[in-house]
């Protein structure tokens, strides 16, 4: 599902993960994904006529979905650097981790196989650890090519290790899972599995960018008054779950209800790419987070 987004902005994947090249000449790969998603930016890939040379190749944080695609991707582009931040590198080189990780990957191209995303299954790689080249944090500036240079910016609240990429010329902003996570194009789940607090920090800092392109890792991509809009909903989803899990916990009920009322509410759509005892990990660091507010 290839998609110019502008000049020099290409989009390709799949509507479960979005990968970004930026460039015309020389370019970067912004976003990993799956295994699962790699076939898909494969086939888009293989069907330009004049591909760009590929300068780097971004993981924008240490969650499996957007690192378990980095095996496939450096078997297409063997000599290029995958960059990253630090505490996404410290991650990667965790055995269990990243066995678990592969684990996840590899329910997840059964998920995208049977729903009609992929038409082959992948296998996912049996590795011990996702080796990053090159480290970037706040402030770094990625030169690509002529005019074309993608600032970095650290994005704590879903993670530790979240990056975002801003590219002036074209006012794209890269978000990855900042901004919450597309169940459907009107219905966000808000992940803000480090710190509330940081979470909402880091929307409202990146909503103040000027930006015309808003690319996300997964589902639509926005443009012109709709990244506004995706911002908006991006605070109101956080703040409506946090406000729900302060409710129930103010009137006594279990952790165990809450989290069952927030897999509820959240796993549908969408989000069902991902397995169920996944959902249940992301409602109770969403119910821990919330505790720790209060």
């Amino acid at each position: 599902m290839m998609r110019k987004l502008s000049d020099n902005v290409l989009m390709m994947g799949n509507r479960h993960f979005n990968y970004v090249v930026v460039g015309k000449e020389r370019a970067a790969i912004i976003e990993c994904g799956v295994s699962g998603g790699v076939v898909s930016f494969r086939q888009d890939w293989q069907q330009l006529p004049n591909p760009p040379q590929i300068q780097y190749i971004l993981a924008m944080h240490e969650h499996f979905d957007h690192v378990c695609g980095i095996p496939a991707l450096r078997d297409m582009f063997p000599q290029i650097p995958i960059v990253a931040h630090p505490k996404t590198a410290r991650v990667l080189k965790k055995a269990a981790v990243i066995q678990d990780f592969f684990q996840q990957d590899d329910k997840m191209s059964t998920v995208l196989k049977n729903w009609g995303a992929i038409e082959d299954k992948p296998v996912s790689p049996e590795v011990d650890l996702i080796s990053i080249d090159d480290y970037v944090s706040e402030g770094d500036v990625i030169q690509v090519d002529d005019g074309i240079a993608l600032k970095v910016m650290e994005t704590p609240g879903h993670s530790p290790g979240s990056i975002a990429v801003y590219l002036k010329k074209e006012q794209l902003m890269c978000l990855s899972d900042t901004g919450g996570y597309q169940i459907r194009d009107d219905f966000i789940f808000p992940i803000f599995f480090q710190s509330f607090e940081m979470y909402m920090e880091s929307i409202e800092r990146m909503s103040t960018y000027p930006t015309r392109i808003l690319a996300l890792p997964h589902g639509q991509i926005w443009t012109g008054i709709s990244v506004h809009l995706f911002y908006r909903r991006a605070k109101e989803s956080a703040q409506k779950a946090f406000k729900f899990i302060r409710r129930m916990l103010e009137e006594g009920l279990e952790t165990e209800e809450i989290e069952n009322r927030l897999y509820k509410r959240y796993y549908r759509d969408d989000l069902m790419i991902y397995t169920s005892e996944n959902i249940n990990l992301c409602v109770k660091l969403l119910v821990q987070r919330v505790k720790e507010c209060l």
